[in-house]
């Protein structure tokens, strides 16, 4: 990823964006899947 430092900002700037997102999604995912998990089998953990 060689760019000129004018548009490597906006790019490292959307990267971060797409990353925060991502990760988001996957803790509320995690979160969401364990919750059921709990539910329906008594103990996992």
């Amino acid at each position: 990823m060689n760019t000129t430092t004018d548009s490597g900002a906006g790019d490292l700037y959307e990267m971060m964006t797409y990353l925060l997102v991502i990760i988001i999604s996957a803790v509320i995912m995690i979160y969401w899947l364990r919750r059921k998990g709990r539910s329906k089998r008594g103990k996992k953990d």
